[in-house]
């Protein structure tokens, strides 16, 4: 197996630095040229701490890219860490849904080696399929026990793991 390098697309990334460009704007403009009282100062504080911090992680991966290889993955850039498949200690493949109905939303990979810090990936990057099923191989390699949630969601990928079955 090859090395991949995999990204976010920029589009993502774009509407993402749009989103939180304006939430910074809307919390912040007010606190600058309004009079405003303490209470709802706070809350406008508040707000554009979060969207700052959107913005700053949104920075972060764009200047992330990640490597996929046989043995590894390795996540280049400002908090960069590396993740050994063959030293896999923790898998979770997380749902989020942005319906009721659950017929739409993202999911989310949080990996992570021995000694080493987790990494968290979303269903947007390039290739998030490969890391899934690189991740879920290293999983049954090295005997990691996976939640019934992260089970369901490999199942829902179309990934199937020795040892991991649906308990009846």
């Amino acid at each position: 197996m090859s090395s991949a390098d995999l990204r976010y697309p920029r589009q993502i990334l774009w509407a993402d630095y749009m989103r939180a460009a304006a939430g910074v704007l809307l919390c912040g403009a007010p606190l600058l040229f309004l009079d405003v009282n303490r209470w709802l100062a706070y809350v406008l504080v508040a707000g554009f701490a979060l969207f700052a911090l959107f913005f700053v992680r949104t920075a972060l991966r764009h200047r992330t890219r990640y490597v996929l290889g046989p043995d590894t993955l390795c996540a280049d850039g400002p908090a960069g860490t590396l993740v050994e498949w063959g030293r896999l200690d923790r898998m979770k493949l997380s749902y989020f849904s942005t319906k009721r109905d659950r017929s739409d939303g993202w999911m989310q990979l949080s990996i992570g080696s021995t000694g080493g810090r987790t990494v968290r990936l979303d269903s947007s990057i390039e290739g998030f399929h490969d890391i899934v099923e690189r991740a879920a191989r290293a999983a049954e390699a090295g005997n990691v026990d996976l939640s019934e949630t992260t089970r369901a969601n490999l199942r829902a990928m179309g990934i199937t793991v020795a040892g991991q079955e649906e308990l009846a």
